[in-house]
């Protein structure tokens, strides 16, 4: 009996709008036939693709929505909306043209709950740039003085400190001293070095630190992170007070520097140790995840368990979570969590996400074309769904919000980003 066998190649339309440097049009439809899953819930990509970026390869998206892209090739930070148009000035006062031309190339930033935006050169320095500052400065209320001294008064005993060095303000505030006065002067030379972009940490011990990733840790700590590929370590960096800044409104606000804290995890090929670092990500909850591409593990989840004997630990076991099955990934290039704890592994080397949950079970993978084959054979159908990894290029960067997942796309100088649908595919045993 002859058998007719009918193929349909389900094909994306992409999108494509022209656009300038300064806007990307918003979609007027969205494509539904490339999926961004293999499991039981897909994800269809938003159009239009993100473009005119010349090397892009870090994301980050900051508590007050604004789209934070490392654009390595530009030496540049470039600032996003929603809506992908580039902003240079907005309605609220920022003015994000001082983080163009930079005399370095980013790889890694973040920012954190102060609107420091952190960002790294794979060198041994940590930038910063201070958004609120910056922000106050050009809406007329900007830096008009800054202190040389605080006097201290303690509220107890009348006892008065004072102090220079503003580091030691914690300790005083901690043992009921509260702020009695304030010697200011108008340095312009600090003022203007304050609001530029500027070094946060220089690793003067350790010349040969290569500062890949960066993430903020919660917001009660005042403390960041930083994957080190030349140290072949994780370290903790401390924002500690170095300036107090006085606004024309009359606002006064703290400054920091970075201060070392310690390594987190050093190296070695066990759970929890580091080898050629790459991505990083810390919730709110304390938890550090970085990925690498070194030996056995490409992923790390780790915590800490004594913070007085400053103690980090795995929080994932080998043979009890997937994601820490051995060679599961290859050259894993950066995570995301979201806020359900859904851990998003960006496995660069195969093109691919691969999604787990907070437990590190795996749910499925990501980032795949999908081609339906109908192969209807005597009146029963019979539809197969193959998935290909041909949709990301070199992916660098990861970052998910409001359920949309953000992905630089390297390779192809872009960026790509995957919303939620209710379909339901395939088993994702499949494809682990």
């Amino acid at each position: 009996m002859k058998k007719t066998i009918i193929i349909f190649i389900v094909f994306s339309y992409l999108l494509i709008t022209g656009c300038s440097y300064e806007r990307l049009a918003m979609p007027n439809s969205q494509d539904t036939t490339k999926i961004f899953n293999t499991g039981e819930i897909k994800y269809i990509q938003l159009n239009p693709v993100w473009e005119n970026f010349t090397y892009p390869i870090d994301i980050f998206i900051s508590y007050d929505d604004y789209i934070f892209l490392a654009d390595s090739g530009n030496a540049r930070v470039m600032v996003l909306d929603k809506t992908g148009q580039s902003i240079m000035t907005d309605e609220s006062n920022n003015d994000f043209s001082v983080l163009q031309n930079l005399n370095f190339h980013p790889v890694g930033l973040c920012v954190d709950s102060k609107l420091n935006l952190f960002i790294t050169d794979k060198t041994n320095k940590i930038y910063v740039w201070n958004q609120f500052v910056n922000n106050a400065s050009n809406a007329g209320e900007g830096v008009g003085l800054v202190a040389t001294s605080i006097e201290y008064r303690n509220s107890n005993t009348g006892d008065m400190v004072t102090i220079t060095d503003f580091e030691e303000s914690y300790d005083l505030e901690n043992g009921g001293y509260i702020i009695n006065h304030v010697e200011y002067e108008e340095n312009r030379e600090k003022i203007d070095s304050i609001l530029a972009v500027h070094p946060f940490y220089v690793d003067e011990e350790m010349a040969d630190s290569k500062f890949i990733s960066v993430a903020a840790g919660p917001s009660s700590k005042g403390e960041i992170y930083v994957t080190d590929e030349g140290e072949q370590a994780i370290h903790r960096i401390k924002l500690v007070r170095s300036a107090y800044l006085k606004l024309a409104n009359g606002t006064t606000v703290w400054q920091h520097k970075g201060v070392r804290n310690g390594s987190i995890a050093t190296a070695g090929t066990g759970a929890g140790t580091v080898n050629d670092p790459t991505g990083i990500f810390a919730d709110q909850g304390g938890n550090v995840y970085y990925t690498q591409t070194g030996i056995n593990f490409g992923f790390h989840k780790i915590s800490e368990i004594s913070e007085e004997e400053k103690l980090w630990s795995s929080m994932f076991t080998l043979g009890q979570n997937e994601i820490l099955d051995l060679q599961r990934f290859d050259q894993p290039a950066d995570v995301a969590v979201d806020g359900d704890g859904n851990i998003f592994v960006l496995n660069t080397g195969d093109r691919e996400v691969q999604v787990f949950d907070a437990g590190g079970k795996f749910i499925r993978k990501a980032g795949l074309r999908s081609v339906q084959i109908d192969t209807t054979i005597n009146q029963k159908d019979t539809i197969v769904t193959r998935y290909y990894n041909d949709v990301l290029n070199n992916p660098r960067g990861i970052f998910i919000d409001d359920g949309v997942i953000y992905i630089v796309n390297s390779g192809d100088r872009n960026i790509l980003r995957f919303r939620l649908s209710s379909d339901v595919d395939i088993d994702p045993e499949e494809y682990q």
